[in-house]
């Protein structure tokens, strides 16, 4: 029986991965993949050793490796009737005027993921998590979005705390506006 070609699924979960790698990917895991990936494919076969796991990850048949799954065929289907727990909700952003988004000197080149942020707010604050909206982790910093009541409070507790090493710096980001007014006002002087 022929396999359909969905092109628009594939074209979304080639999205769905590529925003995973910019936002949960742990980059020295994947780094390691990268490295056991370039050594054993040619660069003349990458792309379609790409493109493969694509399609079986699209149709949902990866295949498994005896070695890497020790488990034996009946414990698989023991296993699939388990309930599985739900992994963590990925943040909801919050009403706009309800919040305000705040600066964090870290990022993805320090490997901070999100659930490391929330982890060390909920670490230093009494601050729940329905009170954390969206965060965006970049290359050098990452902007987190709260609730104006507990904005102050998550400044106050992490400004200047050591975070894997260095001081972190915490304050209200600036939006875009603010940034390029400052620009111009340095070039006037």
């Amino acid at each position: 029986m022929p396999v359909y070609f969905n092109r628009e699924k594939a074209k979304n979960t080639v999205g769905l991965i590529l925003d995973k790698i910019r936002t949960e990917a742990d980059p020295g895991l994947l780094a390691d993949y990268y490295a056991l990936f370039k050594k054993n494919v040619s660069m003349f076969n990458r792309s379609k050793v790409a493109a493969y796991l694509l399609m079986e990850y699209d149709q949902g048949k990866l295949p498994r490796s005896a070695r890497n799954n020790p488990r034996a065929p009946e414990d698989d289907a023991a296993a699939s009737d388990a309930p599985r727990s739900p992994s963590p909700p990925l943040p909801a952003a919050l009403p706009e005027d309800e919040s305000k988004r705040l600066f964090f000197s870290v990022g993805r080149s320090r490997r901070v993921f999100p659930r490391e942020i929330i982890g060390l707010i909920n670490t230093n604050t009494s601050v729940t998590r329905e009170d954390i909206g969206v965060i965006r982790i970049l290359d050098n910093y990452s902007f987190v979005q709260v609730r104006n009541t507990v904005a102050e409070t998550i400044i106050e507790a992490l400004n200047g705390v050591n975070f894997r090493g260095r001081p972190l710096t915490v304050n209200y980001a600036k939006s875009r506006s603010e940034q390029d007014q400052n620009h111009t006002e340095e070039e006037d002087i």
